[in-house]
């Protein structure tokens, strides 16, 4: 009986032996696994941003402008050390474009005379460098670090001059219909905004990057025209936006010598689009874009074209100039003609229908020289865009979806800048948990209780199963 006793006893060592050797080989595996998955991690870098408004995934502006740098970029951080660790992860997504892309993190307090040397003033600092350009940001977004990349990419400032005295929109206007919001848009995008009273002056500036004629609600004089027209026909560059009531000299020369066409009319856009963002049908919605650099790409967003009239390319015989459209209002539009303070008739029987051309763009060939810019742009002709409405880009308008991009797109396309035409990084936006009390005791109940007493069932469940083993 002894003997038979002993022996289930000697048969067990071999198999705890063999479990413990089987555990060990287990961890062993395991460990070896992890080791490899961290490596593998750390060689190819990837992660998966699934926020609602992709606010950890840089936009398609800064990805193109970074994909196509060609020369070194600097991004130096001035903070705390402490703060390292988090910017490193918003600096990462711009070192992953380009190789070209250099960050150094830099403590003002441990080094004073790095940060003497770049007149860093707080905390936070960020410093955009390139070639012999610089810029400061003191905000760690994306908005503010693309829009100091592209400044210091663009190089020196270009001069954007409004007219005025005819009562053009204003640049330093804070009001619904001003244009302080536009100004601010410009010189975020390296361009020096100045306005010009062409009564006063006998010809438009050499310096003059591109002219902006803004919804005059007076006609232009004869010699304000003729000093546009010298300036154009000298290689210079110009956007003029044009209210349903503007006429005279200014009219007659886009007809005549730039072949646009301009009829007297407002669109009336009666598709029920623009109710869903809260438009009236004087305020049409354009989703319809023509093959451009300007609008290249803008088919993924709406445009805002309020009280506007169309402009259309014209149909003269051997005209130098070359007119392209770029967008269009939905086929259920009107160009209502009867129009009066602000009251509009449609009547569908003679009232042209949709889609209506609401902005063309175009180019003329250089006639004469020495008047115009400063050769920013092509030399050999000069570029000019209309659009039939100067409320696109005012305070009340300017942030509907690609308004302020269209506006952008357009001043770079007629400063020969193509490469920067793009769709701008949009400031992140929060997208808050709204939880009802239900919902909170639901949570409640689940983590402090449900989650402790699952964990207690599944220790008993394993201490149940070694002992029937």
């Amino acid at each position: 009986m002894a003997n038979d006793e002993k022996t289930p006893q000697k048969a067990r060592k071999p198999s705890r032996l063999l479990q413990r050797s089987s555990l060990v080989v287990y961890l062993i595996v395991v460990l070896a696994v992890l080791v490899v998955v961290n490596v593998l991690a750390n060689r190819h870098d990837k992660s998966w941003d699934w926020t609602k408004s992709h606010r950890y995934t840089l936009s398609a502006e800064s990805v193109k402008i970074l994909s196509e740098l060609n020369k070194p970029l600097h991004l130096i951080l001035f903070d705390r050390s402490s703060n390292f660790g988090a910017a490193r992860q918003f600096f990462d997504r711009y070192q992953r474009q380009s190789r070209l892309v250099n960050v150094q993190y830099i403590d003002p307090d441990r080094h004073p005379a790095e940060a003497r040397q770049y007149k860093i003033q707080s905390y936070g600092s960020i410093v955009v460098q390139s070639g012999d350009q610089q810029q400061i940001v003191t905000n760690m977004t994306e908005q503010d670090v693309t829009n100091a990349i592209v400044r210091v990419l663009k190089g020196a400032k270009k001069i954007v001059y409004f007219v005025a005295g005819d009562g053009e929109r204003s640049p330093d206007d804070n009001g619904r219909n001003g244009y302080s919001a536009l100004k601010s848009a410009l010189e975020s995008e390296n361009f020096t905004v100045k306005t010009l009273v062409l009564a006063q002056t006998p010809a438009v500036p050499k310096d003059c990057a591109a002219l902006i004629v803004a919804g005059p609600t007076h006609p232009l004089l004869a010699p304000e025209v003729t000093a546009i027209e010298d300036y154009i026909n000298g290689g210079g560059d110009a956007l003029f936006m044009v209210n349903p009531e503007t006429n005279g000299p200014l009219i007659n020369y886009l007809d005549t010598q730039l072949d646009i066409k301009l009829t007297p009319d407002v669109v009336v856009d009666t598709s029920g689009i623009g109710r869903l963002f809260g438009a009236s049908e004087l305020m049409p919605v354009v989703a319809h874009y023509d093959q451009h650099p300007i609008t290249a790409n803008m088919h993924q967003v709406a445009t805002l074209f309020p009280y506007a009239r169309t402009v259309e390319p014209g149909t003269i015989a051997n005209s130098r100039a070359v007119v392209t459209p770029l967008l269009e209002t939905t086929p259920d539009s009107f160009a209502a003609t009867h129009f009066a303070n602000n009251q509009v008739h449609v009547n569908p029987a003679s009232d042209r229908h949709g889609p209506l051309t609401l902005g063309v763009a175009g180019t003329l060939p250089t006639v004469s020289s020495g008047v115009g810019l400063q050769n920013v742009g092509d030399s050999t002709e000069a570029r000019f865009v209309v659009y039939g409405s100067p409320d696109i880009v005012s305070n009340a308008i300017i942030d509907f979806q690609g308004n302020r991009d269209l506006f952008l797109n357009t001043m770079d396309w007629l400063a020969g800048q193509q490469k920067f035409i793009t769709i701008r990084p949009t400031p992140p936006t929060g997208a808050p948990v709204n939880i009802t009390a239900g919902q909170m005791r639901g949570l409640f109940l689940m983590f402090l209780i449900g989650l402790p007493v699952l964990i207690i069932l599944i220790g008993i469940g394993v201490n149940l199963k070694r002992r029937t083993l």
